[in-house]
């Protein structure tokens, strides 16, 4: 069974996330260390691909897909120390489709965010959260959370 976005009850939406750069920089900033952040997209620039697929865990859950056609590419991304600084300093280099489509953040079975058109859509934070951490994620994405 594939991982899917928090629903009813289980979810909170933020609100529309305008800037992919800025929901990177929450993720980094504000959500558990051990979580795996998967990428989906069409068109990863090959440097940003290479770096992902260096850095894959070797266990991968399925996710459910966002994009239906073209056929996506998909990478995870374990949160540990500077896998995502890293990412972030290449993603500067780069447009956002070049880096991701869309953006789930889970741990273990289960999703902890979920970003449909990461940086230019709607952002679900799981309850499971402590609620201190979904107001720090609000606040890191500033003025770009609409």
């Amino acid at each position: 069974m594939a991982l899917r976005p928090p629903s009813g009850e289980e979810a909170i939406e933020l609100g529309y996330a305008t800037d992919l750069y800025a929901l990177l920089r929450a993720i980094d900033e504000v959500l558990p260390g051990d979580a795996t952040l998967y990428l989906e997209g069409t068109s990863f620039a090959p440097s940003v691909a290479d770096f992902l697929r260096s850095r894959e865990p070797d266990e991968r859950p399925k996710i459910a897909p966002n994009t239906l056609w073209p056929k996506p590419t998909f990478f995870h991304l374990q949160l540990t120390t500077g896998n995502l600084a890293g990412l972030r300093s290449l993603a500067e280099e780069h447009a956002e489709p070049e880096v991701a489509d869309h953006l789930v953040v889970y741990r273990g079975e289960d999703v902890l965010l979920w970003a449909h058109d990461a940086g230019a859509g709607y952002v679900q934070l799981s309850r499971s959260l402590p609620p201190e951490t979904t107001e720090r994620f609000r606040a890191a994405l500033g003025d770009t959370l609409r």
